[in-house]
């Protein structure tokens, strides 16, 4: 049987000789079951993710983010760097988390500064809003309904021309899509996981992020496979 590539992406270690790593992740936090990679290779939690990251906050339920507990990660070490240089190349991120409240507030934010206030670009993942930026892209829907959604987001996939593809995906349903006459060539200094970094009414409210995969950019048409 022959698979398609976001088939194979969650069918195996991708060569890396860890089972649990998705088959072509280039980062993968995968917070239920424990598993960190970025860099190349498996490591601690803590070495990828720091800021107001709270570690007692992740248990077999994933990482919750909640008003109440004060747990603000952002990506350091190979994390941030891995990051970093995925978004000028173009990458897709895939979120999977589960929402205790219906989802409010920042799922991630990359940037060009220390937070949302002090960057003049970047890009902004919401739970309640569409997916944007500084300047004209917004894309996507906000999510609805308590429970598990998977979000899976193409960013700056170069498509030719001068031209930048954007794709979001949630719950296995087709992908949305826009093309930009601009690419996303930021330096990246900050990666904020479910918050802006300075607002704490904007945080993700009371959900248990499950993982976090980052690939290069994958086509539109494989990411309703990898949300299903």
């Amino acid at each position: 049987m022959i698979l398609s590539s976001a088939a194979q992406m969650l069918n195996g270690s991708g060569g890396s000789g860890l089972p649990w790593l998705p088959n072509g992740a280039t980062a993968f936090l995968d917070f239920v079951n424990g598993h960190y990679y970025a860099g190349g290779a498996s490591q601690a939690v803590g070495a990828l993710l720091g800021a107001g990251f709270d570690p007692d906050a992740i248990s077999g339920s994933g990482m919750l983010i909640s008003f109440a507990n004060g747990n603000l990660p952002k990506a350091i070490g190979d994390l941030l760097t891995d990051i970093a240089a995925a978004l000028p190349a173009g990458c897709t991120v895939l979120l999977d988390m589960d929402f205790i409240n219906e989802p409010y507030g920042f799922v991630m934010f990359i940037g060009d500064n220390t937070n949302w206030n002090t960057s003049s670009d970047g890009i902004t993942i919401a739970a309640d809003d569409t997916t944007y930026d500084a300047h004209t892209l917004n894309i996507g829907t906000a999510l609805t309904g308590t429970g598990v959604h998977k979000l899976a987001l193409t960013l700056n996939r170069d498509v030719g021309g001068g031209n930048y593809e954007y794709a979001w995906c949630a719950d296995g349903a087709a992908a949305l899509t826009t093309t930009k006459a601009y690419a996303a060539s930021w330096t990246v200094d900050s990666v904020w996981i479910g918050s802006d970094g300075v607002d704490a009414d904007q945080q993700l409210d009371t959900v248990y992020i499950r993982s976090i995969t980052l690939y290069p950019a994958l086509d539109p048409a494989d990411l309703p496979a990898l949300t299903a």
